[in-house]
């Protein structure tokens, strides 16, 4: 034994204070302990290889002091047992000689108090049950919110014992056999339509020996209920033809599902750590696309392959503080609604050209005679077919250098202030070409409607025939 344990007041106070106490050397190790040090820290030996890695710079700030210094220091660093598990000490440091160092230790009840209302806080807001027996199966804790689904209040069953609670050959006795023989279970449970995840593990005394069960049960009815939901999206996203990709920032695939997978070459899982590009298309689209999604903004692609076209929206995805974490992408085949546009488009311009040739038809304009065009109205005038009227015909005024211009209103059984108004802006558009217009084959319907409508034709010829429009077309051009 090291020489300074020869004084007799040295060897009483280690053998004679109950607290765990011990005689550091100069480099720091234990070289003479009590009972209460060796249960609480350990046997002589490297102190610091003892104390946890983060608290070993502190102590040992804390030694240096204590041998410089004439009173006492006080430090806080935790002792790791041959279990791993961290005991929180504070410590005394004092001077023994020029070398040496006295140091003892208590448990930090103030970091142990913290831990516990923390724990007892949570707790106390959770739908869950904890509960402890000992080896003979008696119930020595029953407390938590979730004793209510079964009627119980907390402590009420304290000291009855789990057999006469589940009965001789109950899967929970059989759970708490495997316990007390060292295992460490976790179940799922369903209880009173309630679902639970229990999780039963040994408990231990101060001699480390097992000596009962400790159980920590929380109810996943909504954790359930979002897995059935989640499950039945998973089964709907499998019929249809649609992919659904979740990609990090790097563009690496994490989630790919859908019924169309297998027609870009992947299946479930096997699209799972490709690159964006390889799964969606190289194409530079593409590429915009997913970086406007990264920088926040909904963006679209379209891209070419397998001979399909596949439109591919890209999503933002954010955690909860709304960080931009990666991107979703939705991709679907469009290559059948993209011959069903063109069709429609083809339809559409087909119908087009038909409805402007039958216009074309119906408001025909004829050279009747030298410097003389006709054009005969049949049917309703709307804004479409007078804007085609007047085109078609100031261009032919135009390219036939005519002078006079004959609107035959005789197939035109009725008119409205619309039909009136396209009427008189064609004799406007005629007159500053330099054309006099001639309008015949008012009916006698049409004049009633219009002069109803209050439209000053004064400054317009009217005739009433075609005959009488081109005599007079005859004797105005002679007298010109």
């Amino acid at each position: 034994m090291d020489n300074r344990l020869t004084s007799v007041s040295c060897t009483t106070l280690l053998n004679g204070t109950p607290m765990p106490l011990a005689l550091l050397s100069g480099t720091g190790e234990v070289v003479a302990s009590n009972p209460a040090w060796d249960e609480c820290v350990g046997p002589p030996g490297p102190l610091l290889d003892r104390v946890h890695e983060d608290d070993r710079g502190e102590l040992t700030a804390q030694i240096k002091a204590a041998r410089a210094g004439a009173g006492s220091v006080s430090a806080t660093a935790r002792v790791v047992d041959a279990r791993g598990k961290a005991l929180p000490l504070r410590w005394t440091l004092w001077r023994a000689d020029d070398t040496g160092l006295w140091a003892a230790v208590k448990p930090d009840r103030e970091a142990w108090e913290t831990q516990a209302r923390v724990l007892v806080d949570v707790f106390q807001t959770m739908d869950a049950v904890i509960w402890a027996c000992d080896q003979a199966g008696t119930l020595r804790v029953s407390d938590g919110n979730g004793l209510a689904h079964f009627g119980i209040k907390p402590g009420q069953i304290v000291g009855m014992n789990m057999r006469d609670l589940y009965g001789e050959g109950s899967q929970v006795l059989e759970l708490c056999r495997r316990v007390l023989a060292g295992e460490t279970v976790r179940t799922d449970t369903v209880a009173d339509g309630v679902h639970w995840i229990v999780h039963y593990a040994p408990r231990r005394g101060e001699d480390g020996e097992i000596d009962g069960v400790q159980t920590f049960g929380i109810n996943l009815a909504d954790h359930v209920t979002l897995a059935a939901q989640a499950e039945l999206l998973r089964t709907c996203i499998d019929s249809m033809p649609i992919i659904i990709w979740a990609f990090d920032k790097d563009g690496i695939c994490m989630v790919a599902q859908g019924g169309a997978l297998a027609q870009v070459g992947a299946i479930e899982r096997n699209g799972i750590g490709k690159h964006m590009l390889e799964l969606c298309g190289d194409a530079d689209d593409v590429r915009e696309a997913f970086q406007r999604a990264l920088s926040g903004e909904i963006a679209h692609a379209e891209q070419r392959r397998h001979d399909r076209i596949w439109r591919t929206r890209f999503v933002p995805q954010k955690d909860v503080l709304g960080t931009i974490i990666g991107v979703g992408a939705i991709s679907e085949d469009v290559t059948q609604q993209r011959r069903v546009e063109q069709q429609l488009r083809e339809q559409l311009r087909l119908t087009q050209d038909q409805q402007e040739s039958i216009a074309r038809l119906s408001s025909p304009i004829i050279e009747v005679w030298q410097d003389v065009l006709i054009v005969p109205l049949i049917g309703a005038v709307d804004a479409d077919r007078a804007s085609m009227v007047m085109d078609s015909l100031l261009a032919s005024v135009v390219e036939r250098q005519a002078s006079f211009a004959i609107l035959d209103l005789t197939g035109i059984d009725s008119v409205d202030t619309t039909t009136a108004q396209h009427l008189i802006k064609i004799v406007n558009g005629l007159t500053l070409l330099g054309c006099r217009s001639v309008v015949t084959g008012i009916r006698p319907p049409v004049a009633q409607t219009m002069v109803g409508l209050g439209f000053d034709l004064s400054q317009v010829c009217t005739l009433r025939s075609l005959k009488e429009a081109l005599r007079w077309c005859m004797r105005e051009a002679r007298r010109g």
